[in-house]
């Protein structure tokens, strides 16, 4: 008898648990779920209506009273900001994929309790993402360091650059598969067996060890799922923002009329409340394939290894 695959055995049960819980139509429990997508989907992209690109003569000196170190200052200003609100987004997401394990298993769809419950481990989780991060990013430093010659070799050749790009490659892969792993199957065992993320990984390294191919047969069947997802709901996306579009390109058209090209300030202010409109139904549509992954995850776990068990029969 074949030996199952749990990563296409796993996917119907997902599919079922997933239209069960986000049907009959209930808006708390979406809404809720809205924010868990906000956080923790990674896959949500707004529009970028802004195209315009700053050069220096925007802020040529004296032009508005800006001098160049006023410029630098304000440039330092907005990427320390940038880096705060990254920096926070990052570790409410991390805590964010601990309450969503916490409100699939339960069954009780409440963020406020389990975020208290989590925080800790939120951030364990942080503080590791942030460390293998800030690895990657080293690579690609010594990486370019290395192409470039900056040691006295001067030995940045085209020769090179082939030579390095797999290894970048190869690098880029093996990193996005430990986030990968580590939301899927190190989170949920961090709350099974009340752990740390590195023992958690210790665990998982013993899963993999003992299940080789079955993890092999899990990432690429969620490479393909994921791909197959991402274009549907792009394909959603688009379909969603063009329908929300219309009343605004109309009414953009009758201002037009009646403006006749003066103060398009209040034209190009029509985009507020369509932004307003457009995000929360772009998370509305992250909701229902943020909840399948997450139940897809939980399942395959609890094949490779059972007593990691979290979903209610």
């Amino acid at each position: 008898m074949a030996e199952e695959m749990y990563a296409f055995s796993r996917i119907e049960g997902a599919v079922h648990r997933t239209k069960a819980l986000l049907w009959p139509f209930e808006w708390g429990v979406w809404l809720r779920l809205v924010i868990i997508a906000l956080f923790v989907s990674g896959g949500i992209s707004i529009p970028n209506t802004f195209q315009y690109r700053f050069d220096g003569s925007d802020f040529a000196t004296g032009a508005i009273g800006f001098t160049p170190a006023g410029v630098a200052t304000i440039m330092l200003v907005i990427l320390a900001v940038v880096l705060v609100v990254a920096l926070i987004w990052a570790f409410i997401g991390a805590t964010m994929r601990f309450v969503f394990v916490d409100m699939l298993s339960t069954g009780d769809i409440h963020i406020r309790r389990f975020f208290r419950e989590r925080l800790g481990k939120g951030v364990r989780l942080f503080i590791f993402e942030i460390v293998l991060t800030a690895a990657m990013l080293i690579a690609m430093v010594a990486s370019a360091l290395l192409l470039f010659g900056f040691w006295g070799t001067h030995t940045a050749t085209p020769l090179l650059l082939i030579a390095l790009i797999p290894l970048i490659l190869v690098a880029a892969i093996l990193f996005g598969l430990v986030f990968l792993l580590t939301t899927d199957f190190v989170v949920p065992i961090m709350v099974s067996e009340d752990c740390g993320v590195i023992a958690g990984w210790r665990r998982l390294i013993g899963v993999i060890s003992s299940q080789l191919w079955q993890t092999i047969v899990y990432v690429i069947t969620r490479f393909v799922l994921g791909l197959v997802a991402a274009i549907a709901q792009m394909i959603l996306v688009i379909i969603a923002l063009l329908v929300i579009a219309i009343p605004f390109v109309l009414i953009g058209i009758v201002f037009l009329a009646i403006l006749q090209g003066r103060n398009l300030i209040l034209l190009l202010a029509l985009g507020v409340p369509y932004l307003i409109i457009a995000i929360p139904v772009t998370l509305l549509i992250a909701v229902p394939f943020v909840t399948f992954f997450r139940y897809y995850t939980l399942l395959v776990l609890e094949g490779l290894r059972p007593e990691y068990r979290l979903l209610p029969e």
